[in-house]
């Protein structure tokens, strides 16, 4: 089975191609933590929506949309772990 890390965009794209599989067109992924101590609520919850005008799968990749009424990280590292954990997730759905 191939990989993405084996292949590059462009390699993905063509092996996706008359393929008779269902195609992921976008993906959301919500994510939720308890609320910072400044605020006062409860919960926060991040909503990032992935999507791409040829589908993600037909493309290899999307853009993300991120939408929120409150996300609070300690440092830029929390939201690169988010979009790394959202990835590692696409890139398996890719290679299926």
């Amino acid at each position: 089975m191939n990989t993405l890390k084996n292949n590059t965009m462009e390699e993905i794209i063509r092996l996706n191609m008359g393929n008779d599989k269902p195609k992921l067109e976008a993906a959301t992924f919500i994510f939720s933590q308890e609320a910072n101590c400044m605020d006062g609520g409860d919960m926060e919850e991040l909503a990032i929506h992935c999507k791409s005008d040829l589908g993600i799968d037909d493309s290899g990749g999307c853009f993300y949309v991120l939408e929120t009424k409150g996300w609070s990280i300690d440092s830029p590292d929390d939201l690169n772990e988010i979009f790394e954990r959202i990835n590692k997730t696409l890139i398996n759905q890719i290679n299926k």
